[in-house]
């Protein structure tokens, strides 16, 4: 109920919205390209040419790379089944709703699962909620990858806990292979696993680290096929460094270059979301030092494995997009609102309602990074 509330809510606000101001032009027109915005295009572009094949309005040239492969390829299924085969641009943007839609149905009852497991039912639904109800969760709703990524993130974590591990590598598969965080879901998940068995007093079995490592098999098929493809090893670093100017820094040099933004940027609606932007990377500090002083270890490596490599390149681009993919910092923000602490647990939702109407409207217009 809390998934189609937030589902209605954001798909009003993106038609009212569209209609009173009108989208962008390259977004397909109706229902199903609401928020088709920005990288959409690209998902698109690969759903419908493929990686090398024609450019395509919105997602020309080896920038497609950049993207990993799943999403846009279930998105490309969905649109042939839909048109007999006759892909066309209004059947491709319906496979990229549908793919994000079901995707998001998954990610929220799995942090429901991992909370309940974990804690209790009110802490299962304060996670749902501020999940739902984040400042970014638009990016449930829009046609972009975080909701299949979010989905098997959760369900392999959830899996994890539950010891079965063949699962657990199975869904590492489908996040690795829709997002280049799955490589630090791996790594976390292989943590998890580590401190489970530690805590139990039994012995670690390579069978169960072969189970769960092999998750990152997606990540290494989408690398290899590019190596065999475009001879270069590194074709998905140089298009990530020549399309969006992304390069390793210092952290301090990415500090700095971001406290610039938020100074000079051109457009408001830019600047607003470099001071977001800002906010998520104090955010995400506190949550660390928070999840080691818990002994949390596997929610230290995947929130702060993520964060380095974001605040590492040229500015906090994304950063505070991904927190939407950063699942236990909601179940962090559940366990610590509850019983006496249930008001910070609507200042929360509420301020997360707040920045969510106000991203959803920039979204649906097109603006803040176009």
């Amino acid at each position: 109920m809390l998934w189609l509330l937030q589902r209605v809510i954001i798909q009003l606000i993106g038609v009212l919205v569209v209609s009173l101001a009108g989208g962008p032009s390259y977004a397909p027109e109706g229902f199903f390209g609401t928020f088709y915005r920005w990288d959409s295009g690209y998902f698109a572009c690969i759903a419908a040419q493929g990686y090398l094949g024609q450019d395509c309005q919105g997602g020309s040239g080896l920038e497609r790379i950049a993207f990993f492969p799943l999403y846009p390829m279930l998105s490309s299924a969905v649109a042939w089944l839909v048109s007999a085969g006759a892909m066309s641009t209004e059947s491709v943007s319906f496979g990229l709703w549908l793919v994000a839609a079901a995707g998001s149905v998954f990610a929220v009852v799995g942090v429901y699962r991992i909370a309940e497991h974990r804690f209790d039912q009110g802490t299962a639904r304060r996670a749902a909620a501020l999940l739902l109800f984040s400042p970014y969760a638009v990016f449930l709703v829009a046609s972009y990858s975080e909701a299949l990524y979010l989905a098997a993130a959760v369900w392999a974590w959830y899996f994890c806990l539950r010891r079965r591990y063949l699962l657990t590598g199975l869904l590492g598969v489908v996040a690795s292979a829709s997002r280049a965080s799955g490589m630090f879901l791996i790594v976390a998940l292989l943590v998890l696993y580590l401190v489970d068995v530690r805590r139990r007093g039994e012995r670690i079995r390579v069978l169960d680290l072969v189970a769960i490592g092999s998750g990152g098999a997606g990540v290494l098929a989408y690398w290899g096929w590019l190596y065999f493809t475009t001879g270069d090893l590194l074709a998905w670093f140089h298009a990530q460094s020549e399309g969006w100017h992304r390069r390793t820094r210092w952290p301090w040099e990415t500090l700095l270059n971001q406290v610039i933004h938020v100074l000079r940027e051109p457009k408001w609606d830019w600047q607003v979301q470099a001071v977001l932007e800002l906010g998520a990377a104090a955010g995400i500090a506190v949550a660390i030092f928070l999840f080691v002083r818990r002994k949390e270890w596997a929610s230290a490596t995947l929130v702060g494995s993520t964060a380095v490599s974001l605040m590492t390149s040229n500015s906090y681009l994304s950063l505070a997009r991904n927190t939407l993919t950063l699942f236990p910092l909601f179940i962090l923000l559940a366990d610590l609102t509850g019983g006496p602490r249930r008001r910070w647990f609507w200042m929360l939702f509420a301020g997360g309602c707040a920045l969510l109407v106000f991203n959803t409207v920039q979204l649906a217009l097109g603006n803040w990074a176009d």
